[in-house]
Parts: structure tokens; C-alpha cells; sequence
């Protein structure tokens, strides 16, 4: 189509190999040589022949310049403060100095290398080695103009908190993280020099800005989706803090991961709100259950089918686009799929909005009852759609009555399909075991949370940062949101417990009002009270859905000093791994063992033969298993 325009087109799998990967740094290493060689015939050497082994030992170019005013700026700081009276005192023969400059600044240019991709990596959540050499590739080893482009293609500017700042805690410990990789042999100066030089940001900024011919080809699937989950799991956030804490724990917990998608006709807060009010009434559950935490693993598994949906929607929307494009579409307009449609019509797209997209949606995420979302969504909720759209207008938390008069409005009768007149298959006994086994271990799980929790609470924690006091009489638990509870090293090969849980949570002053979203690291041993709390942002640094501190209030498990420990090369965890074990989290799309909790058995027939399937394997011994083997 004539006029039409690409921001980035299909993702280019080609760097991510091995010869990828060599090349990339081939050309970024030569891109690195030219700067030295240009900053090696500017600096007066002749005059300052101590200026040459600074420059080899702490020359690095990565900061908050240009790569040439930062290897100048690293190496003028290391000079001593008497160097003027010294300097005619030695000279170094110009051979030694050209001796020096080619062999030495290849190591210099290798170590700044190393810095600038662990600066990018530590910096950007769930960044590849290989898409920050992409990216430093295209920048030509300019750390700003990298991170810009970074920026533009994960759409970081909707808010001052997604922008980059380097007046943040979060660029800091990049930068501390990337001198350590890089050796230097003092990172409190280097971090100096490059606050010294900081005002050079504004102007990269504005010219990366000013260029839009400035275009970056598609990049990491894997990275765009780990953004996108991101966002969806903080606005899955905002809206159970909108929903009356006692009716999240009594009901709506199960209808928020069985069926509360982000995708519909409103906000993706507001569509989170309405489908799980309609599916809790219209699929009411069987057997009441009031819970203190929100099951982790189901709750995953719908942030990530709601973005399976969120994707397959604007795909049946916008059939000639990737899913890359996509993805893209979604970043750049917050996730409202109608929007993105229409900017992808604007940039020359063929778009149409059908409400069959509605049931691709559903399909795509394995909704447990299609048909059913399908009427609700395309016949019923368009007749009470702006009333619904007015009752949820404002952004405040929603009353018990509130939420019983949304639930009113939406229709929930002649929803009972065909699923519901499913044969019903019976557990068998030792399924039956294994499932009231399962559900003694989860409110066992969740006794022990809440515990942990309100003694972290009570705890006194001292923020040296904001030296405010978080007391247990100040804030009471609500809801637990996200719980990890394998965090650190595994205790041994037999024991598959680790020493930490981290959790989010949420919990309301006794005296006032409103949600406050805390992170707690609490000792996985019951006669261990190690632990700590504080709030956090719903915008800040995410881990495998957690939401952590930013400032180092306490140097918790996964912190900034295990961060400096990858970036020395010491610490067993690398970035490839927790890549890989966010993309394993974050791809859920199957039955988890949590399902067992809201079993129905009128309804969840395929769940029940998985039981049977699985406590039957079960009986079978370690002995049973080897005679078979040996006979």
C-alpha cells in the first residue's frame, strides 16, 4: 500500500545466533577503536605523557556524553592533583606512547564493551545480551542515544517514572553495575565523572528526538512481551486495589483468574473489573472459600492469556500486521486495543473492527467459557455499556454497593451453555486425597504468608532514604497479590526449599483510608523473623511479577549487590538465566496445580481426569519403576 509506514516491521532474529552475536561486537569494538584513536590525537600527550596509562587503565567510554568526552572526562579525573608540577619531569618517547595506544586501547575498548552492555542489561528489564548490542550497534556505542532508542521501542514515555533520569536510583546502580564489569579501578570516580558531564543529556535527547528518520528494525519478541506484562500486571494491580478488599477475599479471587481478562470494550482496568464481576455471577462458585492470598500461579496465567488475547484481537483486527507489530501498537497506546487500531488505519494499515474479534480474543486466551463471554460480550454488554462506563468513570475504590450495582447491570442469564451439561467425572479416591491434601497445603501456605507478613509489619524499618517508620498498629494486611517463595539458592539437591520468599501485598492504614501496594522478603524458616517491608510503586522495577523497592532499603535477596556480583562475573545467576526463568513465568497457558482450589466439579471435567491421570501415576513406587525397568 502507497503512503504506508513501518515503525519497525518483523522481528530480526539474526543477531540473537552465534556469528550474530561476533559480528555485532565486531563492528560495535571498531566503532569503539575509531573513538580512541580520535580522543589519542587530541589529548596533548607530549606535554602529559601520564595521561596515556590513565587513559589504557580508566579510559572507559561509557556515560552520560558523548563516547569520546567520556573517555576524556574518566581519564582527566584519575589525573593527581600535582600533575602540573610534574609533568616536565617525564617524558615518554613518542614510539612508546603509539606502542601503547595500539595495543593496550584494544583492552581498554573491550572492557567498555563489557560496560556498556551491562549498563543496558541491568538497567532494562529482560534485555538479551545480543538486543543490547543490537542497540548499541545502531547507537555507534552511545550509551544515551542507545538507551533513547531503547525507550522509543518499548514506548517509555508515557510517564515521568517510565522515562530515563539520571538523576534516578535505578540509572546509578546501572552505572555502578557497569563499571564493575568493566573493571575500572575506581567506580566512585568514574560515577563522578559522569555526573560531571550529565548536562550533556538534554542535548542527545533532543537530537535523537528531532531525527525521525531515527528507526530501529524489530527487535526481541521475548523483551516487547516481558514489557507488555509488565504493564498488564500493573494495571491487574489497580484494579483488585478498586474492588472491596473483603469481597476480593471472599469471592472475587476466583473469578478474577478464571475469568477477569483485560481486553473488552473499556479500559484494561475497567475490563478486568467487569469480566470477573459477570463471570463470579454468572458462574457463581460452588463452594465458598475466603482467602487470604490471591493464588500466584493462576493469577500469572491470566496476565499472560490476557495478552494472547490482547495480540490475537488486533491480529483479527488488522490482519496484515506481525505479531510484532502488534505488540508494538499495544505499547505505544497503553494497551487500549482500540486505539491501536485506529492508529494502525492511520499509518495506512487495512483495519476494521468486527465484533468476531471479541471471540478470537477468547479463544486465543483458552477462556474456560467462551460461548458464554462470547453473547456477554458482543450481544448483552453493548446495551448496558454506558452505564457501566459511567458507574466506573472515576478512578477511586469502588464500595460493596457499588459493586453489587455494576453487578446488576450486567446480565448473566441463559449463560449456563453446553460446558455446564458436561458428564461429570467422579475423583477417584486417591485424587480426592490428593486434592484435599493440596488445598490443607495452600491455607497452610498462606497462614504462614500472613504470618510472616504481620510481623514484618510490626517491625520497625528504617528507610535511610525517607527515615520513615512502617509500624504493624499503622497498616493492616488486605490481600497478598504475588508470592514467590523460592527466592535464593536452593538449600541442597534434596530439599527443594529456598531461604527466601519475596511477596507483594496490599494493606490500609487502621486510622484513615486507602490501599498502600508493599514488597516484604521474609526468612522461608518459621523459627527464622528475619524480614523486612516497605511500599512500592505500581511502576517501579518488576521481578518475575513482583514488584520490588527501587532505593536499597535493605540489601534484600536479588538486590543491588547481587546485580554487582553478576556484572563481576561471581554470582551464579546471569542474565540469560533470569531471562529464561521470566519467560518460562511468564508464558502460562496451561492447568496449574492451583486450579485444584476452585475445582467444580459440575464443571471442570478435563481437570478432574487430569486428577485421576496424575494420582494414578502417583501409586506407582520408585521399586515399581525399576522391576519394570529390569524385567
Amino acid at each position: 500500500m502507497d503512503g504506508r509506514r513501518r515503525r519497525g516491521g518483523s522481528p530480526d532474529f539474526s543477531d540473537g545466533n552465534s556469528d550474530g552475536i561476533a559480528h555485532s561486537r565486531s563492528v560495535i569494538l571498531a566503532t569503539i577503536h575509531a573513538y580512541y584513536k580520535e580522543v589519542l590525537a587530541a589529548l596533548p600527550l607530549d606535554d602529559l605523557p601520564e595521561l596515556a596509562p590513565l587513559l589504557v587503565v580508566a579510559g572507559v567510554c561509557f556515560g552520560f556524553a558523548d563516547p569520546t568526552t567520556n573517555i576524556i572526562a574518566n581519564t582527566l579525573f584519575f589525573l593527581p592533583p600535582d600533575h602540573g608540577a610534574k609533568k616536565r619531569k617525564t617524558k615518554a618517547a613518542p614510539s612508546a606512547v603509539a606502542a601503547r595506544s595500539s595495543s593496550e586501547t584494544r583492552a581498554i575498548a573491550g572492557r567498555s564493551l563489557e560496560g556498556l552492555v551491562t549498563f543496558l542489561t541491568s538497567y532494562f528489564r529482560n534485555l538479551p545480551t545480543w538486543d543490547a548490542l543490537r542497540y548499541l550497534r545502531l547507537a555507534n556505542a552511545d550509551l544515551l542515544v542507545a538507551v533513547r532508542l531503547i525507550e522509543l521501542d518499548r514506548c517509555c514515555y508515557d510517564t515521568r517514572d517510565e522515562r530515563f533520569q539520571i538523576s534516578s536510583y535505578a540509572v546509578r546502580a546501572a552505572l555502578t553495575c557497569a563499571a564493575s564489569s568493566a573493571r575500572q579501578p575506581n567506580i566512585d570516580g568514574l560515577i563522578a565523572a559522569s555526573f560531571s558531564v550529565a548536562s550533556h543529556l538534554e542535548f542527545v535527547t533532543q537530537t535523537v528526538l528531532a531525527d525521525h528518520r531515527i528507526c530501529v528494525p524489530g527487535g526481541l519478541t521475548i523483551s516487547l512481551r516481558s514489557v507488555l506484562l509488565d504493564k498488564i500486571h500493573a494495571k491487574y494491580i489497580k484494579a483488585i486495589s478498586r474492588l472491596p478488599m473483603q469481597d476480593v477475599r471472599a469471592r472475587y479471587h476466583r473469578a478474577l483468574v478464571n475469568g477477569g481478562y483485560c481486553y473488552g470494550p473499556f479500559s484494561c482496568v475497567t475490563n478486568i473489573i467487569v469480566n470477573t464481576l459477570w463471570y463470579d455471577s454468572a458462574f457463581p462458585v460452588v463452594e465458598k472459600l475466603e482467602v487470604d492470598m490471591i493464588c500466584t500461579s493462576t493469577f500469572v496465567r491470566v496476565e499472560s492469556l490476557s495478552l494472547r488475547g490482547l495480540i490475537k484481537l488486533l491480529l483479527t483486527c488488522i490482519p496484515e500486521i506481525s505479531e510484532h507489530d502488534a505488540m508494538i501498537y499495544l505499547l505505544k497506546n497503553n494497551l487500549k486495543a482500540r486505539k491501536a487500531i485506529e492508529m494502525a488505519g492511520v499509518e495506512g494499515w487495512e483495519s476494521s473492527w468486527d465484533v468476531s474479534a471479541y471471540k478470537a480474543a477468547a479463544d486465543a486466551s483458552f477462556h474456560p467459557e467462551l460461548e458464554a463471554y462470547v453473547q456477554f460480550s458482543t450481544q448483552s454488554l453493548p446495551k448496558v455499556q454506558a452505564a457501566v462506563k459511567s458507574l466506573l468513570r472515576a478512578s477511586t475504590p469502588l464500595s460493596s454497593n457499588d459493586v453489587l450495582q455494576l453487578a446488576t447491570l450486567l446480565p448473566s442469564s441463559n449463560c449456563i451453555f453446553a460446558k455446564s451439561l458436561e458428564t461429570i467425572v467422579d475423583l477417584c479416591t486417591d485424587a480426592l486425597d490428593m486434592f484435599i491434601a493440596f488445598k490443607e497445603k495452600f491455607v497452610t501456605q498462606q497462614s504462614f504468608f500472613r504470618r510472616k507478613i504481620e510481623a514484618a509489619l510490626r517491625k520497625k524499618v528504617l528507610s535511610k532514604f525517607t527515615s520513615f517508620l512502617f509500624l504493624g498498629y499503622l497498616y493492616g494486611l488486605q490481600v497478598i497479590c504475588v508470592a514467590n517463595e523460592r527466592v535464593g539458592s536452593q538449600m541442597n539437591f534434596l530439599d527443594f526449599k529456598c531461604p527466601y520468599s519475596h511477596v507483594n501485598f496490599l494493606a490500609s492504614p487502621r486510622v484513615g483510608s486507602g490501599l498502600k501496594l508493599f514488597f516484604a522478603e521474609f526468612s522461608n524458616d518459621d523459627d527464622d523473623d528475619v524480614s523486612f517491608c516497605c511500599t512500592v510503586s505500581r511502576k517501579l522495577k518488576h521481578g518475575t511479577r513482583i514488584m520490588h523497592p527501587a532505593h536499597p532499603i535493605e540489601n534484600y535477596c536479588g538486590g543491588d549487590m547481587d546485580f554487582t556480583e553478576m556484572a563481576h562475573g561471581t554470582h551464579e545467576l546471569t542474565n540469560a538465566r533470569i531471562i529464561s526463568g521470566g519467560k518460562w513465568a511468564g508464558n502460562r497457558v496451561g492447568m496449574c496445580g492451583d486450579d485444584y482450589i476452585y475445582f467444580d466439579p459440575t464443571r471442570d471435567a478435563k481437570f478432574a481426569q487430569c486428577m485421576n491421570r496424575t494420582a494414578s501415576r502417583a501409586k506407582i513406587s520408585w521399586s515399581d519403576i525399576l522391576r519394570v525397568n529390569t524385567s
